[in-house]
């Protein structure tokens, strides 16, 4: 690989890394929603969504940590 494309990719990693701590953030935000929703709330279909959202967010962080992980690895080589 070319000193160009490495380039580009290191650009690329660093945009997909400030999207996973966007995202995070959010994740965050929304897990303390949950944390501390109301007792009368908490076996409720809004806490249900609620919790439902948190696994989402947390696989799509996942995912992100492997794109980087991935693009890490290509400009190492």
């Amino acid at each position: 690989m070319n000193k160009q494309r490495r380039k580009q990719i290191s650009e690329l990693m660093q945009k997909v890394s400030d999207l996973k701590e966007e995202l995070d953030e959010v994740l965050q935000e929304e897990q303390d929603y949950y944390d501390n929703m109301p007792e009368n709330l908490q076996y409720s279909a809004r806490s249900e969504n609620s919790e439902e959202a948190i696994c989402n967010l947390e696989e799509a962080c996942s995912c992100l940590d492997d794109c980087i992980s991935n693009l890490e690895s290509s400009i190492e080589n």
